[in-house]
């Protein structure tokens, strides 16, 4: 026969039970801290230990927290003692620790984390950082098809940049067989005609994010021809494959963020691009208008119309000048040449036969002297009109 109770009836009976267990009370447990977490406002310590497969969730209040003289870390191998409680709202058990002694040495999955970090380091693995594409045309998100992390790409995609195409390639990120899907994911976004790869999930415990620390999703990172961005866990986790990718992100959204330029910041420079090439477009037409006003004040100096103008204004003063100079050198000797007319009229034998005189030639010679004749002599006496020969017939 069964009976019908409620939730809290249940976690009431379990928290009974385990508080009645003697050998749960005052007990020690070895194992390593992990999934550390101090409420600051509080003061109270929450953490889980690891041991194998197996994991117990641990919290120690502020009054004993206060006490400790080691501060807890992750990793830290360490015997924590308490009791074992029920925390009846949720159903959990837990250990409420009372105090922590460390170990030497650390804990399982440090040391491996340690270990496969420096081995892949010393392969070069961690060396190889590509720049991303300035505007992905196409984006694969290797994640979890149901998880808050490709919700998370998706807003910050479609807020910054819409152009840009998205692919998910879904896997499992926690849990068995999730680093071989991660791995097998990343491989196949290499032929899905994307040109940037985010991979990652949300936040989670330690255990949960183990996947992204297994040595076979640092090699599928690493063999990757596309540039990828690791988005795992919260700002304060990081895993192996954060150092193998190109470029880390704190969490999914900020993944997105560094994927993708911000349309707005692009519009806005744009305009600020536009708003300078209109002020240098401005600035340079005023200085060509500038310079093509001297150009053509320059080539209106130097201008023929201008230099003929100039030069038929000066010719013609020039040519006036001279013209007014010839004119009274012209005056002057045409004076002089009818003063010398005048002259050569007045001393004109031509002119003096004219008046009534004439000349006597013989033998081709003047004759000035009757002497010069004698009786019988031909000779030649030349009037104005004419000549007459003439003889002599007495002395």
């Amino acid at each position: 026969m069964s009976f019908t109770v409620t939730v809290s009836q249940v976690n009431m009976r379990l928290a009974l039970l385990i508080k009645n267990d003697e050998k749960l009370k005052n007990i020690s447990v070895r194992g390593e801290i992990s999934n550390f977490k101090e409420h600051f406002p509080s003061g109270h310590m929450y953490f889980t230990l690891k041991e194998g497969n197996s994991s117990l969730k641990a919290v120690m209040f502020r009054s004993y927290a206060e006490k400790l003289e080691i501060y807890p870390e992750n990793g830290m191998n360490a015997v924590v003692s308490g009791s074992i409680q029920v925390f009846e709202r949720d159903g959990v058990y837990q250990l409420y620790a009372t105090g922590i002694d460390k170990e030497e040495g650390k804990g399982e999955d440090a040391l491996y984390f340690e270990q496969l970090k420096e081995k892949l380091s010393k392969e070069g693995l961690f060396e190889r950082k590509r720049p991303l594409p300035p505007m992905p045309r196409a984006i694969c998100a290797v994640t979890s098809a149901t998880g808050a992390a490709i919700e998370d790409i998706i807003n910050v995609l479609s807020r910054r940049y819409p152009f840009v195409r998205l692919k998910l390639v879904p896997v499992l990120v926690q849990g068995a067989g999730a680093p071989e899907s991660i791995a097998k994911g990343i491989e196949t976004a290499q032929n899905s005609g994307c040109d940037l790869i985010i991979f990652g999930r949300g936040g989670g415990s330690a255990e949960d994010l183990s996947a992204f620390n297994s040595e076979i999703v640092a090699r599928a990172v690493y063999a990757s021809k596309i540039p990828t961005i690791s988005a795992v866990g919260h700002e304060i986790d990081f895993s192996i494959s954060d150092f193998v990718a190109d470029m880390r992100a704190p969490t999914p959204s900020a993944a997105a963020e560094l994927a993708v330029p911000d349309i707005r910041e692009i519009y806005s420079g744009i305009v600020a691009l536009k708003n300078r090439i209109g002020e240098k477009a401005a600035a340079k037409i005023e200085e060509s208008v500038t310079k093509l006003e001297n150009i053509s004040r320059i080539i209106s100096r130097l201008s023929p119309s201008v230099r003929i103008e100039s030069n038929t204004e000066k010719y013609t003063k020039t040519f006036a000048s001279i013209k007014k100079d010839f004119s009274a050198v012209i005056a002057a000797k045409e004076m002089q040449l009818k003063n010398t007319k005048e002259l050569l009229n007045a001393f004109n034998p031509l002119k003096t036969l004219e008046r009534g005189y004439s000349i006597v030639y013989k033998d081709g010679a003047v004759v000035s002297s009757a002497a010069e004749i004698k009786t019988g002599d031909i000779f030649t006496v030349k009037m104005s009109d004419g000549e007459l020969k003439a003889a002599a017939i007495s002395q």
